[in-house]
């Protein structure tokens, strides 16, 4: 027998038309349930995709591992604002030569082009 309420305005009579309905939606529902855990199954990850993925992370990390100490390297050297009194001489001297030599082809060039002309 089934509990009753106040709103409930039926009599108690035998329930035999609704067992058979709550038996095919039991049935609907056990058909649903199963193709939902069937989808749920091809969700789970195998070990050899897992393996690809991992095999992908590390390439990924040494490449970053890589990137990184290369910054590093970079800022060492590009943040380095002192110089010792040797190596000042020395670029000044390579500038020095630089300038004279593009000195002398600049006027070769022009004595050049006024000599032909």
């Amino acid at each position: 027998m089934r509990p009753m309420s106040l709103l409930d305005n039926q009599s108690d009579q035998p329930e035999d038309h609704i067992m058979t309905t709550d038996t095919e939606s039991h049935d609907t529902a056990l058909s649903d349930l199963t193709v939902t855990v069937k989808v749920m199954e091809s969700n789970y990850a195998t070990k050899e995709a897992l393996a690809v993925t991992n095999g992908k992370l590390d390439v990924t990390n040494d490449k970053l591992d890589h990137l990184a100490s290369s910054l590093q390297a970079f800022q060492a050297l590009a943040f380095q604002t002192f110089a010792t009194k040797a190596e000042l001489a020395n670029a000044i001297h390579q500038l020095t030569w630089r300038m004279a030599g593009f000195t002398v082809v600049l006027i070769s060039t022009m004595v050049a082009t006024a000599r032909y002309l």
